[in-house]
């Protein structure tokens, strides 16, 4: 069987041409609203006497019920697709299998032209009576006696009638009319579309590569990336050993510049003098970054940094001391432009102290290292993508450094300082669900309503920068379908409308449609007035 989409302005000639040339015997014709073919019966007359002499067997199939009672009075079957219409109800169902047999028995009844209504009759017949005053004049005066007598009678009772005819008006203004209102304003329509669904399993091989950039469905290779997240570690550990020591206080140290705009480079072992005349030296090379010109003054900017007393012993364990200059700038503005604050320092020391040994160090590295790596499996905060899935064994930690201040406080206890490196490649899992779907059959449109994805045979390489492993997939696939854009389309549509549009979904195995109020017959013009739900 064959069908035939009839467009609106295709005329009868067009339509017999169609089914004429077309090869299949039986032609279902699908005719729409407000076709041409619908201004006159003989129309389909020509078509079924045509359709006949071709050795065509034609059925019309409308939504539209003038269009299938034209059919019928030519003698040719005409059926609703979708909808039984015995009842008007707001419930509208679609229902594209197993239709009852009864209902195709409806749509093939033979037309019967309808006997006129006793209203016509009775306006006929009076009619009749008017046309037939007017013939015999004879009896003109009784007839006009006979019918304007009435009238008279009327009188005593008119204006009776019109004080309960204000009444209705009024009710229906200040109730009715603006109850009807509200119900159409606040309307709602509740839709359930079943679409066809079908089983699928997958296993296979897969890749994630970060050399790739697109699926590559063929090899069955997805886009990857690595993901890194650093995080150090200090540990305190008691030291067992005792010696002689004499150690050199150290402490942080804010240098200002009120000089010039200009930045200016500070060497290792530059000195700062506090007012007794102590010596503290930079640990390291300083950038000390220029001063700001505002309104024509200079606002001084500052670095912080590390410093080390000229001498060993407690007494350069010092407090906030506010000023410290440069002896090594002789230029008297440069002299009083650069200075430095003393924040605090400590750690000076000369005599009999603990110390780490050996196996302190040994131990201490490694329990350091162990509560850095156990820090990092334990932390949330790798920085990912929403939707990127990292397997457990895709990970790597690599200690980066490790290093071991041997002073003591004075608890005699030493430090530790790691830092590690937490690696991993990961992908989008929606990337391989694609990558899934294009090997099912006829996938054009279709998405996972539900899938599991088992994972095994996990193998990292951080050198060619790829993740291979084994997948056992299983699901079920349906037709993709996005409600938001089609309410979009179907606000305000009446529900045959609405149907209509419907139908035209790839897939689709039922429909319903659920209005309120239940008299109203148009879809809601508010997208939030529209509720679909997908089954």
């Amino acid at each position: 069987m064959k069908k035939i989409f009839v467009s609106k302005n295709d005329s009868i000639a067009e339509v017999v041409e169609k089914v004429i040339s077309e090869l299949e015997v039986e032609i279902v014709l699908v005719i729409p609203k407000n076709t041409l073919l619908q201004d006159s019966v003989s129309n389909f007359h020509l078509l079924k006497r045509e359709s006949d002499a071709a050795g065509k067997l034609v059925t019309v199939e409308s939504v539209d019920e003038d269009i299938l009672s034209l059919a019928k009075a030519a003698r040719i079957e005409a059926i609703h697709p979708l909808f039984r219409k015995k009842k008007p109800s707001s419930l509208s169902d679609i229902i594209l299998k197993g239709e009852r047999e009864e209902e195709r028995n409806d749509s093939e009844e033979e037309y019967i032209p309808q006997k006129p209504s006793k209203t016509l009759l009775k306006k006929k017949e009076i009619q009749e009576k008017i046309s037939e005053s007017e013939t015999e004049p004879e009896n003109a005066g009784e007839e006009k006696e006979r019918f304007v007598s009435p009238s008279s009678q009327k009188k005593s009772w008119r204006p009776k009638f019109r004080f309960k005819g204000l009444i209705i008006v009024s009710i229906l203004i200040l109730f009715i009319i603006p109850t009807l209102f509200l119900f159409y304003h606040y309307r709602k329509a509740d839709i359930v579309i079943t679409f066809n669904s079908r089983p699928f399993e997958h296993q296979g091989d897969f890749t994630a590569s970060r050399k790739i950039s697109e699926i590559d469905s063929n090899s069955n290779i997805i886009p990857a990336d690595i993901y890194t997240q650093l995080k150090n570690y200090t540990s305190l550990f008691p030291a067992s050993g005792r010696s002689n020591v004499s150690e050199k206080a150290v402490g942080k140290l804010l240098i200002y510049n009120a000089y010039s705009s200009q930045k200016q480079i500070l060497v290792v072992n530059t000195r700062f003098q506090i007012p007794d005349g102590k010596i503290f030296r930079l640990q390291n090379e300083v950038i000390v970054p220029g001063a700001q010109i505002k309104d024509g003054k200079i606002v001084p900017s500052s670095i912080e940094t590390l410093v080390v007393a000229d001498k060993a012993g407690p007494s350069y364990n010092l407090g906030a001391i506010e000023k410290l200059t440069i002896p090594g700038f002789k230029d008297p503005e440069k002299f009083n432009g650069f200075y430095g604050s003393l924040i605090s320092s400590s750690g000076g020391f000369v005599g009999e102290k603990a110390v780490p040994t050996e196996k302190d160090i040994t131990e201490a590295k490694k329990k350091t290292e162990e509560n850095l790596l156990q820090a990092l499996k334990e932390s949330s905060s790798l920085a990912k993508p929403d939707g990127v899935k990292i397997l457990d064994d895709a990970t790597e930690i690599m200690v980066t450094k490790i290093s071991v201040n041997k002073n003591t406080n004075d608890k005699g206890e030493f430090s530790v300082f790691a830092e590690a490196e937490f690696r991993a490649i990961g992908f989008k899992e929606e990337d391989l669900k694609s990558l899934l779907i294009s090997k099912a059959e006829n996938s054009d449109g279709l998405v996972f309503k539900s899938i599991t994805l088992g994972y095994k045979d996990i193998q990292r390489n951080f050198t060619k920068e790829e993740l291979k492993f084994n997948l056992d997939a299983k699901g079920v696939l349906t037709q993709k379908f996005d409600s938001d854009k089609f309410i979009q389309g179907i606000l305000d549509f009446s529900v045959d409308e609405a149907q209509s549009e419907i139908k035209k979904l790839k897939g689709l195995s039922g429909a319903k449609i659920s209005i309120s109020p239940s008299w109203l017959k148009t879809l809601p013009n508010e997208v939030s007035r529209i509720k679909i739900q997908v089954d």
